[in-house]
């Protein structure tokens, strides 16, 4: 009797929720991409969040494959918008992003351009403090990126 009731009281302080609108930080798990080049590169044309351009920076540094033995890649950050805005009991925040890739092989006199734009929204309602907020922003931005890697796979 004693090992059911310890179970059922495990049990029950397992199911209970301290805080209904905490968030976690999300990791983002992205996949690889590869090009047939030589060389690649990372453009930033517009100004970003320190936790997008760390993402960015991540992704393209360990995702983006190269293994061509000819040309170059130039990966380009266009435009990254960010809005927030009240909604009934809470914060929504909005964030677009738009890129483009151009892919470059000289000895073939072959030029492609890829171009996308991508969009992601988090909110949240309830009491809730800015550093809740603040993370799901920053979940946001993770899900933005993540969703530009998936777009950028399935345009090659």
């Amino acid at each position: 009797m004693s090992k059911l009731s310890v179970f059922l009281f495990i049990l029950l302080i397992s199911s209970c929720s301290t805080n209904d609108t905490f968030v976690d930080p999300i990791r983002p798990e992205f996949e690889i991409i590869s090009f047939e080049v030589v060389q690649k590169e990372l453009e930033i044309k517009t100004i970003l969040p320190s936790h997008t351009k760390t993402l960015l920076s991540q992704w393209f540094d360990q995702k983006v494959k190269i293994d061509g033995f000819d040309g170059e890649m130039t990966f380009t950050i266009l435009e990254y918008l960010e809005e927030i805005s009240s909604i009934s009991d809470g914060k929504r925040v909005d964030i677009f992003l738009s890129f483009n890739v151009i892919l470059n092989k000289p000895s073939l006199s072959q030029t492609q351009m890829i171009e996308g734009s991508v969009s992601s929204y988090g909110t949240l309602t309830g009491n809730f403090s800015l550093a809740e907020f603040d993370t799901v922003i920053q979940n946001t931005q993770s899900d933005l990126v993540l969703r530009l890697s998936r777009d950028l796979k399935s345009k090659i």
